[in-house]
């Protein structure tokens, strides 16, 4: 599964991946797109986690959507 996200939660330095995307198994692939003033990405690459590893961060309902609040430095690095 291969899951685009626009910008961070700056906050927590994480991302909320939405209950949909985690259903079965496998793993997700995130890509974050954000760029900086300068147009470089301040996290180029791929970042993977298995679905089941995801499930276990915790929940935030945002918009009537269940995300899964994950940090990014729990994901692996993928480089493209």
């Amino acid at each position: 599964m291969n899951i685009k996200i626009r910008s961070p939660i700056w906050k927590s330095r994480a991302v909320g991946i939405a209950e949909r995307h985690l259903l079965g198994s496998g793993d997700i692939f995130v890509e974050i797109l954000y760029k900086n003033i300068d147009k470089v990405r301040i996290y180029p690459g791929i970042y993977t986690m298995s679905k089941a590893k995801a499930r276990l961060y915790p929940k935030q309902v945002v918009k009537g959507v269940i995300l899964f609040i994950i940090p990014i430095l729990e994901f692996d690095k993928k480089e493209k």
